[in-house]
């Protein structure tokens, strides 16, 4: 396996993150809801919120539309939303935009709740399989279109505990 990010370079971009996060969000409140999208954005999500200067309410999703190392298409909701997003400022933590299929399922059922702002932040925005144009906020990294591994991400559950980012050659 090969380093594409060492956990040093994902920790300084993900604190610049956080400040461009926190200076968007200012002017309009005291206090956004990161919503995580399980599995993949677990570490980033914990690194993420802790370098956001502002009041940050939790929530969790799991929905994915991959399966081993490729797209199903099909979306799978396995957790949902436990409270009301109706007049709140939500960030979307997701681990990476490829396709745009999954993001897509997520910003149109998030924006039925009315929520006062509906913002993304991913890890890594890949172009190579883009199938829907997802609007993305605010974006780590642009990579290349290489599977990666560690950090969250996974080949069927193994690998998300590596604490950087590799890929392996195709």
């Amino acid at each position: 396996m090969h380093v594409l990010y060492s956990r040093e370079q994902l920790q300084e971009r993900i604190k610049k993150l956080g400040k461009e996060i926190t200076q968007s969000y200012k002017p309009l409140t005291k206090e956004i809801v990161a919503i995580c999208v399980l599995k993949g954005a677990v570490h980033f999500f914990s690194d993420l919120v802790l370098e956001i200067g502002m009041d940050v309410s939790y929530s969790f999703v799991q929905v994915s539309s991959y399966s081993g190392a490729g797209t199903t298409e099909r979306v799978r909701v396995k957790s949902w939303l436990d409270e009301s997003i109706t007049g709140k400022h939500i960030l979307v933590v997701e681990d990476i935009v490829d396709t745009g299929i999954t993001l897509n399922y997520i910003l149109k059922y998030f924006s039925k709740y009315d929520p006062a702002s509906l913002k993304v932040v991913t890890l890594f925005e890949k172009q190579a399989h883009r199938k829907i144009e997802i609007p993305v906020d605010f974006v780590g990294f642009h990579i290349e279109d290489k599977f990666i591994l560690g950090y969250g991400f996974d080949y069927d559950q193994k690998h998300r505990n590596l604490p950087y980012v590799g890929y392996v050659d195709a």
